[in-house]
């Protein structure tokens, strides 16, 4: 009875080391792209990176049948003359256990000559490339935002 009773508490006990130490999820949420009056050349999508997993992730290129061409741009703000400059990357890494929130003011996709006008409410399908080979292919909504830097 007590050999069963020990068995059994050191069967609780592995589970619990399992659980415990079971791998995270890489997860894309909030995916949407700002609505822009007609004609424009360039929009911008929104995007949250999740890396719940223990190595590294990297966004390599972004791709849609919606665009010309799609860029991975970080704004950066210079304290000094106060400018807004966007900087184009080639890439943008997601270490493990963190998160990387494309947003206003910050990182974002710079979603150049649309091919056709996108209206709020639009669904736009984009694939998402890693540097280790994982393709996503996500969905973005258009929406309508007004933006504060």
């Amino acid at each position: 009875m007590i050999i069963k009773r020990f068995l059994l508490l050191l069967f609780a006990l592995y589970t619990l080391v399992l659980t415990g130490c079971s791998e995270g999820q890489f997860t894309i949420k909030d995916t949407w792209i700002a609505e822009a009056p007609p004609g424009v050349i360039a929009q911008a999508g929104y995007l949250t990176l999740d890396n719940d997993t223990s190595k590294p992730m990297t966004l390599v290129s972004v791709t849609s049948d919606a665009f010309e061409d799609i860029q991975i741009h970080r704004s950066a703000h210079d304290e000094a003359t106060g400018l807004v400059t966007m900087i184009h990357e080639k890439k943008a890494d997601i270490p493990s256990h963190k998160t990387l929130q494309f947003k206003p003011g910050s990182y974002h996709l710079m979603l150049i000559k649309p091919k056709s006008a996108l209206k709020e409410g639009n669904q736009v399908a984009m694939n998402l490339t890693f540097a280790d080979g994982t393709e996503y292919k996500i969905t973005f909504a258009v929406r309508r935002e007004k933006f504060t830097l």
